[in-house]
C-alpha cells in the first residue's frame, strides 16, 4: 500500500475506498453491458432459426 505523505490514516482509508467504489462501479456497468450484449445475440441467433 502506498502512503501518502501527510494524510492520515483514515483520510488515506476514504480516498482507497472512492477508488475502490469507483472501479466497482466501472465493472458493473461492464458486466451489464455483456449481459445485454449477450442477449441480444441469443435472440438474433434463435430468430434466424425461424
Amino acid at each position: 500500500m502506498t502512503k501518502i505523505v501527510g494524510e492520515a490514516p483514515e483520510a488515506e482509508a476514504k480516498i482507497i475506498r472512492q477508488r475502490q467504489r469507483s472501479r466497482a462501479r466501472i465493472m458493473a456497468w461492464m458486466l451489464g453491458a455483456f449481459v445485454i450484449l449477450l442477449f441480444f445475440i441469443t435472440i438474433a441467433k434463435t430468430s434466424q432459426n425461424w
